[in-house]
C-alpha cells in the first residue's frame, strides 16, 4: 500500500483567516465603543426605548422600555444623524431619562473584562478545533468538527459586538446552521452507516437552511431581527438536542460497547454543556419570562461540549461511562426538576408553603436516588479493592514463606560450613526454590523440572537430600573442608528439617483454609461473588461465556465490517485511477479506509487472537513477540520448554496467551523496559509462565493501598483471571529493579469440561 500524504485543505486556512480578521475588527470596535443593547423608536421628534437586548450596557444600568434617550457623547440628539441614533455605534457615552432622572452610561472596566472573557472562550474553541484538525488532517470527520468549532467561535464573537449589522448577520447564520452541524456530527460519530433516506433528508435540510439563512440576512439588513426568527433558532436547537437523545436511546441495543461509550460520553457532554443554556436562558426566553442567566455565560458550555467531541475523536479510548452515567442523569434531572418546580410556582402562583413542600419532597427523592447510584458505583470500587487485597495477601504470604526459608538457610550456614544449600517446596500449585552458595544458579533450573529425591541425588552434586513431606526437599552441598557431617551437625539438621516441615505444612494449611473460606462464601450465598474456587464449575462456565462473546464479536468484525471496508477501498482505488473526482480527496478517503482496516484487525486480535485457534501456544507466542517488536523497540527472549505431550484446553491456552500479551503490553507502556524474558514450561500437569523485564519496576506494597485510582488494575485483573483458572500468581518487583510475574495454571481434568 502506498503511503498517502494528506495536505491541509485551503478552506482551513481561509476559515482561520476570516475568523481572525473578523475578531480583530469586531473586538477592536467593541473595546472602544460598548454594546449598549437597546432598540429605539421615534415619537414626536423624541427617541424612546422600545426594547432591551440581553447582556448590553442598557440592561446593566437599569434602562427600561419607555425611557427617553436625550444625549450621545454629551451632545443633544439634534446634533446627530438619524442613522447614527438608530445604530448607536461608535458611541462612548449616552444619557437616558428614566422616571425623570438622568442615567448616564460609559465604558468601564467591566466592559473590558467582558471582551477579554469572550476572546478567551473564542480562543479555546478555535484552539480545540485547530489542534484536533492538525492531529488528524486526513479525517473527514475531523474537518466537520473543525467547521463546527469555527461556527461556535463566531457565535461567541457576536455577543458583545458593537457592529450590529455584521454581528447580527453572523449570529443569525451560525445559529441556524449549528443544530445541523451537531446532528451531522452525531450521525457520523455514532452510526457506522447512514441510510440513503437520511442522507436525502440532510440534503433537503441544507437547501431549506440555506434559504432561511438568506431570508434572515436580508431581513437583518432591512431592520432589526424579528422575535419569531430568534424563537425558531432556539426551537431548532432544542429539537436537535432532543433528536440526539431520542435516536441514541432507540438505537442503544444495536450498538457495540465502543459505540455505547461514545454515545454515553457525547450525551454526558451535551447534558453538562447545554443544560444551563436551555433551562436558564432558552426556555425562559421562549415562554416570555426573564432569563435567569445571560447568554454569554450560559454559552460557556460550548467549551466542554467541544472538548467532549475532541476527546472522542483524538483519544479513541473510553472510560467505562456506564459506571458514572446514572449519577450524571440524576444530577441533570434534579436541576431540570428544580426549574420545573420554579416555573409551576410562578405559573400557578403557589403559596410559599406549597413551594417549600414540593422542594423538600423533590430534594429528598433526589438524595435517595443519588444514594442508590453511589452504592452501585461503590460496589464496583469495593470489588476492585477486595481483589487488590486478595492479591496483596497472596503475595505477602509467598514473600513471608520465602523470607522464613532464607532465614533458616542462613542459620544452617552459620552453624555448618557447607558450600551451598537448596530448599524446594510447593504450595499445591506452584513450585518454589531458594538456593544459596554455589547452587545459586540452580534456582531457575529447579523451578522448571519435576524434582524427585532420585533425580536430585543423581543429577546434582548434593551431599545430603532430606525429604520434607511429599514434594519438599532440603538439599545440602559438601562441607567446605571436605569432611563428613558430625553427629551434632546431623542432629541439628534433623531439628531444622522438622522446623522446615512444620513451617511449610502450616503455610499450606493456611492457603487451603483461605480457599475453603472463599469457596464457602459462594456456596452459602455471600454477597462477595468474586471469590476464587479452582473446583467450582460456575467459574469455568463464566469464563466460557465471556470467551464465547469475544469470539462472536471478533468474527463479526472480521467477516462483515472489514470486508465492507475492503470493498469500499477497491471502489475508491478505481475512482482514483479513473481520475473522475479530485485526487486529493480520494487519497484522504483511502488513507482513512486503510487506517480503519488496520484498527479493526488490531481490534479482532485484541478481542480474540485467531492465531491461537490455528496453532499451538508456542507459535502464537512467537507471532505475539514479532508483532510486539514491530510496535516497540523491545528485545524479547522466549524460553519455551513446554512438553509436547501436554495438551492445553482451548480456554486455558487462550487465557494464558491473553495474560502474557497483557504483561508484554505493561512492559512496553508502563515499565519503559528494553528487554523482556518470557519463559514457559510445565511441572507435571501444571503450566508455568514467567515474564521478567528490566524496566522501572514498582513497589509491590502499593497493591494493598486503598483508593489508588486505577493503578495496577491490569495486574489485579490478571490475578482474578488466574484465580478462576485454579492457578496462582506471584510478583517480584521493586522500584528501579524491573518486574517479574510468575503464574501457574493447572492443566488437569477439571478443565476438560470447559473446552
Amino acid at each position: 500500500m502506498k503511503n498517502v500524504r494528506a495536505k491541509h485543505p485551503n478552506f482551513v486556512y481561509l476559515s482561520l483567516f476570516l475568523f481572525l480578521f473578523a475578531a480583530f475588527y469586531i473586538h477592536g470596535q467593541s473595546f472602544q465603543y460598548p454594546y449598549i443593547g437597546v432598540q429605539l423608536e421615534k415619537h414626536n421628534d423624541k427617541w424612546f426605548v422600545a426594547g432591551i437586548e440581553p447582556g448590553g450596557k442598557a440592561e446593566e444600568i437599569g434602562i427600561a422600555p419607555g425611557d427617553e434617550l436625550i444625549a450621545l457623547d454629551g451632545k443633544r440628539l439634534t446634533d446627530w444623524q438619524h442613522s447614527k441614533i438608530i445604530d448607536m455605534k461608535q458611541v462612548k457615552t449616552y444619557t437616558f431619562l428614566h422616571h425623570g432622572t438622568e442615567i448616564q452610561g460609559k465604558v468601564n472596566q467591566r466592559d473590558f473584562f467582558k471582551q477579554l472573557f469572550a476572546i478567551g472562550v473564542e480562543s479555546i474553541l478555535v484552539g480545540i478545533g485547530s489542534f484536533t484538525y492538525f492531529r488528524k488532517p486526513e479525517s473527514h470527520m475531523i474537518r466537520k468538527f473543525f467547521k463546527m468549532n469555527i461556527v461556535l467561535a463566531f457565535i461567541i464573537l457576536t455577543i458583545y459586538a458593537t457592529e450590529l449589522m455584521i454581528a447580527n448577520v453572523i449570529l443569525a447564520a451560525c445559529s441556524i446552521w449549528i443544530p445541523y452541524l451537531m446532528l451531522d456530527m452525531f450521525l457520523q460519530l455514532i452510526f457506522t452507516k447512514v441510510r440513503p433516506v437520511v442522507q436525502n433528508l440532510f440534503t433537503c435540510a441544507k437547501v431549506v437552511l440555506a434559504v432561511f439563512t438568506l431570508f434572515t440576512s436580508l431581513t437583518i439588513t432591512i431592520g432589526r431581527i424579528p422575535d419569531w426568527i430568534r424563537d425558531i433558532t432556539l426551537i431548532q436547537f432544542m429539537l436537535a438536542i432532543g433528536a440526539i437523545l431520542i435516536l441514541g436511546r432507540r438505537k442503544w441495543s444495536h450498538f457495540d460497547r465502543i459505540r455505547k461509550n461514545y454515545l454515553l460520553i457525547l450525551v454526558t457532554g451535551i447534558s453538562l454543556s447545554f443544560l444551563p443554556f436551555l433551562f436558564l436562558y432558552a426556555i425562559p426566553n421562549l415562554v416570555g419570562l426573564k432569563y435567569i442567566l445571560a447568554p454569554e455565560y450560559a454559552l460557556i458550555g460550548l467549551i466542554p461540549f467541544s472538548s467532549t467531541i475532541m476527546y472522542i475523536l483524538i483519544k479513541q479510548r473510553m472510560i467505562d461511562m456506564q459506571l458514572y452515567i446514572s449519577r450524571l442523569y440524576i444530577h441533570t434531572l434534579f436541576v431540570a426538576g428544580l426549574f420545573f418546580v420554579y416555573l409551576c410556582s410562578i405559573t400557578f402562583k403557589w403559596s410559599p408553603l406549597i413551594y417549600i413542600f414540593f422542594l423538600f419532597a423533590y430534594t429528598g427523592s433526589y438524595q435517595w436516588v443519588l444514594k442508590w447510584a453511589n452504592n452501585k458505583v461503590n460496589s464496583r470500587k469495593q470489588w476492585l479493592e477486595k481483589e487488590k487485597l486478595k492479591l496483596s495477601i497472596q503475595l505477602a504470604e509467598k514473600k513471608n514463606n520465602r523470607d522464613l526459608i532464607v532465614m533458616l538457610v542462613e542459620m544452617i550456614q552459620e552453624v555448618i560450613d557447607v558450600e551451598g544449600i537448596c530448599v524446594i517446596w510447593s504450595d499445591g500449585v506452584q513450585q518454589h526454590a531458594y538456593c544459596a552458595g554455589m547452587f545459586v544458579e540452580l534456582e531457575e533450573k529447579l523451578l522448571m523440572e519435576d524434582c524427585s529425591e532420585l533425580v536430585l541425588r543423581q543429577k546434582y552434586n548434593f551431599s545430603e537430600v532430606l525429604k520434607i513431606g511429599e514434594t519438599n526437599y532440603l538439599c545440602l552441598g559438601h562441607k567446605s573442608n571436605n569432611t563428613f557431617f558430625s553427629a551434632e551437625e546431623l542432629q541439628f539438621l534433623e531439628k531444622i528439617h522438622m522446623e522446615v516441615f512444620r513451617l511449610l505444612r502450616n503455610a499450606q494449611l493456611l492457603s487451603n483454609m483461605q480457599k475453603v473460606y472463599m469457596s464457602s462464601k459462594i456456596q452459602y450465598g455471600d454477597n462477595t461473588k468474586e471469590a476464587a474456587n479452582p473446583n467450582n464449575e460456575m467459574n469455568y462456565l463464566l469464563l466460557e461465556a465471556q470467551e464465547s462473546e469475544r469470539i462472536q464479536t471478533s468474527y463479526f468484525l472480521h467477516d462483515q465490517i472489514l470486508q465492507n471496508l475492503i470493498f469500499l477501498s477497491r471502489d475508491l482505488e478505481e475512482l482514483y485511477d479513473s481520475k473522475v473526482i479530485n485526487k486529493q480527496k480520494v487519497k484522504l478517503w483511502l488513507h482513512c479506509v486503510y487506517d480503519s482496516q488496520n484498527e479493526i484487525r488490531l481490534l479482532c486480535d485484541r478481542l480474540h487472537p485467531h492465531i491461537v485457534d490455528k496453532t499451538d501456544l508456542k507459535e502464537a507466542l512467537q507471532w505475539l513477540i514479532r508483532s510486539t517488536k514491530e510496535r516497540a523497540e523491545l528485545e524479547i527472549e522466549l524460553q519455551y520448554r513446554l512438553s509436547s505431550d501436554l495438551v492445553l484446553q482451548p480456554l486455558v491456552k487462550t487465557n494464558v496467551f491473553r495474560i502474557i500479551r497483557e504483561l508484554l503490553t505493561n512492559a512496553v507502556k508502563h515499565a519503559n523496559a528494553s528487554k523482556v524474558t518470557l519463559s514457559v514450561w510445565n511441572s507435571g500437569r501444571v503450566l508455568q509462565c514467567r515474564v521478567q523485564d528490566d524496566g522501572t519496576g514498582f513497589d509491590v506494597t502499593e497493591l494493598s493501598q486503598k483508593n489508588s485510582d486505577q493503578r495496577h488494575f491490569g495486574l489485579v485483573s490478571i490475578h482474578h483471571q488466574v484465580n478462576y483458572l485454579g492457578g496462582s500468581m506471584n510478583i517480584h518487583s521493586s522500584i528501579g529493579a524491573g518486574v517479574e510475574v510468575h503464574i501457574c495454571v493447572p492443566v488437569m481434568e477439571e478443565h476438560s469440561h470447559v473446552g
